[in-house]
């Protein structure tokens, strides 16, 4: 650009421009991925302390310890999530006389078990969506993309019911479950090309081929949103 501008000085200008534009929004979209990560991180440790609470729910652990852990933890939940609503419904119900085993019991029944069962229902969908794209993709490359895209998306609507805003890989965990299933997927369009070419070029066949290639894309979405469940519950 510097030694353009004395020759194009309108063109390096739109240039330069557009650069610092590629520049700033690279940069707040990866800071965004890193707020993320930090995010899905911090929950996964403040679920690990409400699991030891609930380990321990017959100790009598002091009600204020208990509210301090519950209100942090709250406090991440993104405004208007499902883990926010029902997280309102537990202080909605909480009574001060209340001791710290029968806090707990409320939290659990009033969101942890709510939640958990969302984010069932929302992954049941979610492997329906991955396993209809499967199905009805032309080749193996749109195929591809869409487990991709539907991956990710699972990823954010399942973390959305956790309250949390995930970044685009979410954890590492995560990404690596996914890049796992990607190879997976791609190993069984392989292996499922080979055995509709040994049957024929038949509509049978590539109907055997689709609905097999379906059953792997719906199952490989499943075991993704199950690693995330298991990171966060």
């Amino acid at each position: 650009l510097a030694a353009n501008v004395s020759d194009h000085p309108i063109g390096t200008g739109v240039l330069g421009a557009l650069l610092v534009g590629f520049v700033s929004c690279f940069s707040f979209l990866s800071f965004k991925e890193w707020r993320g990560y930090k995010q899905v991180n911090t929950a996964m440790e403040d679920a690990g302390v409400i699991r030891n609470l609930l380990a321990n729910k017959r100790n009598e652990t002091s009600p204020q310890k208990i509210d301090r852990v519950l209100s942090q933890h709250g406090k991440r939940f993104s405004r208007g999530s499902y883990a926010a609503h029902c997280f309102d419904r537990y202080k909605q119900q909480l009574q001060d006389d209340m001791t710290g085993p029968e806090r707990l019991g409320l939290y659990e029944d009033t969101v942890l078990k709510p939640v958990q069962e969302k984010a069932h229902k929302v992954l049941n969908k979610e492997s329906v969506t991955a396993g209809s794209l499967a199905f009805i993709s032309p080749n193996n490359l749109i195929q591809t993309f869409a487990v991709i895209w539907i991956s990710f998306r699972t990823i954010r609507r399942m973390a959305r019911v956790y309250g949390l805003r995930p970044s685009t890989a979410g954890n590492w965990k995560l990404l690596k479950v996914l890049a796992q299933n990607i190879a997976a997927q791609g190993v069984f369009d392989l292996a499922t090309d080979e055995v509709a070419n040994q049957i024929g070029g038949s509509l049978s066949a590539k109907f055997m081929e689709n609905s097999a290639e379906a059953i792997a894309a719906g199952a490989l979405n499943a075991r993704l949103g199950r690693a995330l469940i298991k990171l966060l519950k």
